[in-house]
């Protein structure tokens, strides 16, 4: 099984070959870039993770595109400026895998905020956790759940790396442009770094 560095390495080697700037470049003049590169990332990686990893496994494999999933789109996140918080520590020893456009505007104003987590195994969130984002976040559609294969849900907007055709679940690739465009939509004035 790789590691979680393991498959960081992977994913960082793949954008050093397409070119982090080039990346960057494409996105910052088409955020429906970030798609395309997301798709390409994504489909090289998992082929190297399938090739490298010593059994084959689907809880493994599911795991380390998890981890995938999330190294990607912190990635993303930074290169686009999209404002977020990362790890952030809710309730209940509840770590919040991102928090869009941050902590402050969730407390003060949930409707303006999106809770995204990363599910890297089949089993989703315990009842406790599920209960402490729904108490963050209310408007249960701004809760994001970010998974390999489709969840059994269509209470949260869902997103995954392989969606076979269900219609309630948006695929993985398409984040960036929904976090920008939820970003639009509430009138997002953070600061931005422009790198």
């Amino acid at each position: 099984m790789l590691t979680g560095e393991g498959v960081k390495q992977i994913l960082y080697s793949e954008i050093e070959d397409i070119g982090k700037e080039k990346i960057q470049a494409g996105i910052a003049s088409s955020i429906e870039l970030s798609q395309q590169y997301t798709d390409k990332i994504m489909r090289k990686c998992i082929a190297r993770l399938a090739y490298e990893s010593n059994d084959n496994h689907n809880d493994d494999i599911d795991l380390a595109i998890g981890t995938l999933c999330e190294a990607l789109l912190h990635f993303m996140l930074t290169i686009c400026t999209l404002p977020s918080e990362r790890k952030v520590k809710a309730k209940n020893d509840l770590v919040l895998d991102v928090v869009v456009p941050n902590l402050q505007s969730l407390i003060k104003n949930p409707v303006k905020a999106i809770i995204i987590q990363i599910i890297k195994d089949k089993v989703v969130m315990d009842s406790k956790e599920i209960s402490v984002l729904e108490f963050l976040q209310p408007n249960y559609m701004n809760i994001w759940l970010i998974s390999v294969r489709p969840l059994l849900t269509k209470k949260y907007t869902t997103y995954s790396v392989f969606p076979n055709n269900a219609v309630s679940h948006k695929n993985y690739s398409n984040i960036i442009i929904d976090i920008n465009d939820f970003l639009k939509e509430i009138r997002d004035k953070s600061f931005r770094f422009i790198h």
